[in-house]
């Protein structure tokens, strides 16, 4: 059986560095607050894939490198611009336009509910009570929030490569006795393949992506399960009759689409530097939390000086 792991693993972990690495200004950021280094070796098959004759060497690509990094930083504790990483984005080959992922979703077959998603994710990752409130919700993991809130949170964390060493917890539920049943494990390997998305509500069964989004990846018809709201993060997922969400978080209110694709294709060019080849929605897969942790922080912004909840 084909290993999964995952791409943007630090080169520390929050477990092992001293002193205690923070986060600057997104103190809920978990291991991809911490650094994580390029690979040279992917800069030279890059390049030896797309005919061109490598520019850095070793030292020269580490020293790029943390340029990109420290950038990276100052960008996201507001102290940079974004067309700021370009150069050094440049240097390094990750800078460009976005692929998409053009393999349509397999079908689920069933149904997964997000209290199963969550209950996998607590047996490989005992510590996701803690962890994913404020991984997927930010500044909202403080607050009171109703159960179903943080069992979405809980849910939502089954995909990014948490469990050490760096394995999604569902990859390693489905290989772990007790393993799921059949049809359960065909169900959780196309929840994992559908790519998170920030969705407009369109209708009572229709959404249409708020960000970039490849058409294979895009519902064609009507979604079960969607929320009274304007909007929801989630996976669509195809059983092979229809379409339903999985991981659904609702917001009472659209986020502007340009900061948070911004946002996300600053983390594709972080992770770019280790597999110059990723796509859009495999970041998506593999960094979620990202998007449902900009998200929110958007809406405790807009929110926290209102009587406005954000879930009631």
């Amino acid at each position: 059986m084909k290993r999964v792991r995952g791409i943007a693993i630090p080169d520390i972990d929050l477990d092992r560095c001293w002193p205690t690495a923070s986060a600057g200004r997104d103190p809920w950021a978990g291991d991809e607050g911490l650094k994580m280094g390029g690979s040279h070796q992917d800069y030279l098959r890059h390049c030896e894939r797309v005919g061109v004759a490598p520019q850095l060497d070793a030292r020269a690509h580490a020293s790029w490198d943390d340029r990109f990094e420290a950038c990276y930083r100052s960008i996201l504790n507001g102290e940079a611009s974004y067309a700021e990483i370009e150069e050094s984005a440049r240097a390094l080959m990750v800078w460009g336009p976005l692929i998409h992922d053009r393999r349509p979703t397999p079908p689920s077959g069933g149904l997964i509910t997000d209290g199963y998603l969550a209950d996998l994710t607590e047996n490989q990752l005992p510590q996701v009570g803690l962890i994913a409130p404020d991984r997927i919700l930010g500044p909202w993991s403080d607050q009171e929030l109703p159960r179903w809130v943080r069992v979405v949170a809980a849910a939502a964390m089954a995909f990014p490569p948490e469990v050490p060493p760096g394995v999604p917890a569902w990859a390693r539920a489905i290989k772990r006795r007790p393993r799921p049943s059949q049809a359960d494990r065909m169900a959780i390997r196309a929840i994992a393949r559908a790519a998170p998305m920030l969705w407009r509500i369109t209708g009572p069964e229709t959404v249409e992506p708020h960000l970039p989004l490849s058409p294979r990846q895009t519902p064609d018809g009507p979604v079960d399960g969607l929320p009274d709201a304007p909007a929801v993060i989630g996976r669509a997922v195809w059983t092979g009759s229809r379409w339903w969400m999985s991981a659904a978080l609702p917001l009472p209110l659209t986020p502007p689409s340009a900061p948070l694709t911004q946002r996300l294709q600053l983390e594709l060019m972080r992770v770019r530097r280790r597999e110059r080849r990723l796509s859009w929605e495999v970041l998506l897969r593999e960094r979620s939390e990202v998007l449902y942790r900009t998200a929110c922080e958007w809406l405790w912004v807009q929110l926290k000086d209102t009587d406005q909840e954000a879930w009631g």
